[in-house]
């Protein structure tokens, strides 16, 4: 995997490098990578399956927050953002549905 591609996820972390590896092969698989010791959980990964789903590039998706509220639109229902805010502030494992809109959507 070609050093640029990485972005933020250090060569000898061989965990996120073996996911990377797993998913990013998978064509049907659009995923990010965050760092949770880090305060408000920047992404540290993006795959090309999620650039090209959601039509951000990788720069503009490194560093955000993994909240994606840069995503959330109109429609993006309220109590789904809270649900998601609150399991990544405590650290609980959750599952939502939540809609988020790709760049060229209002």
């Amino acid at each position: 995997m070609p050093g640029g591609r990485r972005g933020l996820v250090a060569p000898q972390n061989t965990f996120l490098e073996n996911i990377i590896r797993r998913y990013n092969s998978l064509s049907d698989c659009s995923f990010l990578l965050a760092n949770a010791q880090i305060v408000d959980f920047p992404i540290v990964y993006c795959s090309e399956s999620f650039c090209k789903i959601s039509g951000y590039n990788r720069a503009e998706v490194m560093q955000k927050s993994c909240r994606c509220a840069f995503m959330y639109g109109e429609l993006t229902d309220r109590s789904s953002i809270l649900k998601v805010e609150h399991s990544l502030d405590n650290h609980d494992q959750m599952q939502v549905e939540i809609l988020l809109y790709k760049k060229n959507s209002k």
